[in-house]
């Protein structure tokens, strides 16, 4: 491959020098002689010993900067595509993350209007509760208070004598107090 580039240049080279050595030849006829010829073969000599000191150096130089480029630009795109990937991974964590959100603030007000509930019926139980135990303590208060002064009464005035009952109005008046 190396040698059918190689005879490409030359080919090339021969291809363009050749119409100037045609032009140069015909000057050479009338002005009695140039040295076009030795200046051309000197040109191809000191292209030819160019070419081979540095071809090699100069091919290895691009291939290198090519390879190196390339090794580069590999680098890039992966993380590139690392950057993608965990950018991707964030707005999926960030979706999850604002979904569950949603599903406990749902959550939360569920439990919070259940709790409301609860809270407004026990109180309600309790108030009932209260008002029953009000009652009952108000009905035992009247029943105690009614026997003290009934008490005081009846020692008023059995105490003082000012009243005097029969053995038959007394009786008369248990049975109505029982009946």
């Amino acid at each position: 491959m190396k040698g059918v580039q190689l005879n490409y240049l030359y080919l090339l080279v021969a291809a363009l020098l050749l119409p100037v050595l045609a032009i140069a030849s015909e000057g050479a006829g009338a002005e009695g002689g140039t040295d076009i010829v030795a200046r051309t073969i000197n040109f191809l000599i000191f292209a030819a010993i160019l070419w081979y000191l540095i071809a090699d150096k100069v091919k290895a130089f691009f291939q290198n900067r090519t390879t190196s480029v390339a090794k580069e630009l590999t680098e890039i795109e992966e993380k590139l595509n690392s950057v993608k990937a965990a950018k991707e991974a964030a707005q999926k964590e960030a979706k999850e993350a604002h979904d569950k959100a949603k599903e406990l603030i749902e959550i939360a007000k569920k439990e919070g209007a259940m709790l409301a509930e609860k809270i407004e019926a026990d109180t309600e139980n309790e108030i009932a509760y209260l008002k029953k135990a009000l009652a009952e303590r108000m009905e035992i208060e009247e029943k105690k208070m009614t026997r003290e002064v009934v008490s005081e009464v009846i020692e008023e005035m059995f105490g003082s004598g000012k009243v005097s009952l029969s053995n038959d109005d007394f009786v008369n008046i248990i049975r109505k107090k029982v009946a």
